[in-house]
């Protein structure tokens, strides 16, 4: 599977778990876009570099970083958070 069409099955079940629209979850500032943004990183970030991330989502190197450096301090304040990470984690 290609980055781009990996990019595609994740951001279609971060969409799917998190009921939002694919623009939300790239540029929306809303908490929840916020958080499921982080997932769709995290997620991603298991197979794809930070500039993989950036290219194939329209995101910048910095916001990919950010999002991936602070998924987990993240997740000990939001519970909700790490429920949707394992939930496409086991949809991927």
């Amino acid at each position: 599977m290609g980055e781009r069409d990996f990019f595609e099955k994740v951001i279609e079940i971060v969409s799917n778990v998190s009921g939002l629209e694919r623009s939300a979850i790239l540029h929306c500032n809303r908490e929840e876009c916020v958080d499921a943004r982080y997932v769709l990183v995290a997620v991603l970030a298991e197979q794809l570099s930070d500039r993989q991330i950036a290219l194939a989502s329209g995101l910048s190197v910095q916001l990919v970083n950010k999002a991936k450096n602070c998924f987990r301090d993240r997740c000990r304040y939001r519970w909700g958070l790490r429920q949707m990470y394992e939930e496409v984690r086991e949809k991927c």
